[in-house]
């Protein structure tokens, strides 16, 4: 019987490749997302990688989502090995600019939804005995600072701590569970592009103070969500795994 994954913001940019390359390693991926249409490209491109896929709708800011999501997952399949909390916001602007309902919905999409996840995933992955693997893709921002990023900045930051302390009480468990977050630097996807558009510009910036000297793809961050999520990782847990090509080293 497959191992089977959850991912969470699969139908664009990292949760879409995340997915691909997690049926192309033998997972059953439930991909889940809000947009249906968007949700079948997933799955085909999942199965065009070789492995198998489903496409569920939810809100991952709702628990009652979060419930019925996991209970249906764990009822079809009586397992739920990997759940990979990677739905999000982003947006840039000036802390003196920021209204507290823009922080406060961030904080939704970027932290509850994360807290969310990891607690139906936990639940779900002690009753059924799995030793199951948790990554949250928190952000570089949540280790250093960025300028008019103030809300993202301290939402990501709070993803990577709260991903170390569900650590600690899922170590706990017989078997234990791991959690990490996975802090990507600056990736061109849709979220990028959304806010400052597709340009030589943007592309310049993507890799400025990349010791790599390359733009960072979703590609790149999928293959960092693989191997945590499987067997590979087995002893590591309490992590913030970054995958910035050393944008951060400096």
């Amino acid at each position: 019987m497959k191992p089977v994954a959850l991912i969470t913001g699969a139908t664009s940019g990292i949760g879409r490749e995340g997915a691909i390359w997690l049926a192309r390693d033998g997972f059953h991926v439930v991909a889940a997302g809000r947009n249906a249409g968007r949700g079948a490209a997933t799955v085909a491109a999942c199965e065009a990688a070789g492995g198998s896929a489903e496409f569920i709708a939810f809100d991952v800011c709702e628990e009652a989502g979060w419930e019925a999501a996991v209970s249906g997952i764990v009822a079809r399949h009586a397992r739920l090995d990997a759940v990979v909390n990677s739905a999000g916001a982003f947006f840039s602007k000036p802390l003196p600019d920021t209204s507290l309902a823009e922080f406060r919905a961030l904080w939704e999409a970027d932290v509850e939804s994360v807290m969310l996840g990891t607690k139906w995933a936990m639940r779900a992955m002690r009753d059924t005995a799995s030793a199951g693997s948790i990554v949250n893709i928190s952000s570089l921002a949540g280790l250093i600072g960025l300028e008019d990023c103030a809300a993202y900045c301290a939402a990501k930051a709070a993803v990577t701590h709260f991903s170390k302390i569900a650590a600690v009480e899922g170590g706990g468990f017989t078997p234990p569970i791991r959690v990490n977050s996975l802090n990507p630097g600056v990736i061109l996807t849709e979220m990028i592009t959304h806010a400052y558009g597709d340009s030589d510009a943007v592309r310049a910036f993507v890799k400025d103070g990349n010791a790599l000297d390359m733009v960072g793809e979703a590609r790149h961050v999928a293959a960092a969500i693989a191997w945590l999520a499987g067997p590979k990782s087995r002893m590591v847990t309490g992590t913030a795994h970054v995958v910035d090509g050393g944008r951060g080293s400096d």
